[in-house]
């Protein structure tokens, strides 16, 4: 269970603001007009026990929490770079810009969100006059 999450009511954002499309994303938990709680990791250092509970509603390991084929992983850490899971929650803790896809938690529901619409999947909002940053 994670401890940050237990209100289905309340949508917790964990995301990067340097990053364009987490702002974009986040524009868009805004504009669901709810209890939004938006977790900034250029700002703001994430627990990792937090981590934790995200891979474990997830269901996965909190080093698939950290996309090692991606380009920014690999333009740093090079191909093939294995990381383990306390490794994984230090870079996520230590580096923001390898938090490639933001996170939305409700209740205890996760998901990685890729695309700004992942956000309807937890509240039907008017997305028409969404300022994106």
């Amino acid at each position: 269970m994670i401890s940050i999450a237990t209100d289905p009511r309340q949508l917790i954002l964990i995301y990067n603001s340097v990053q364009k499309n987490h702002r974009e994303i986040h524009a868009y938990a805004v504009s669901a007009d709810k209890n939004l709680l938006a977790i900034d990791v250029s700002k703001d250092k994430v627990a990792g026990t937090v981590w934790t509970e995200i891979a474990d509603l997830l269901q996965v390991r909190v080093r698939d929490l950290i996309h090692t084929d991606h380009a920014i992983f690999e333009e740093k850490y090079g191909k093939n770079h294995d990381v383990d899971c306390d490794g994984a929650i230090k870079i996520l803790q230590h580096e923001p810009d390898m938090l490639i896809f933001p996170y939305l938690i409700r209740g205890g529901q996760a998901k990685e969100t890729r695309l700004y619409s992942d956000v309807l999947e937890f509240f039907d909002n008017d997305t028409a006059e969404v300022r994106i940053p």
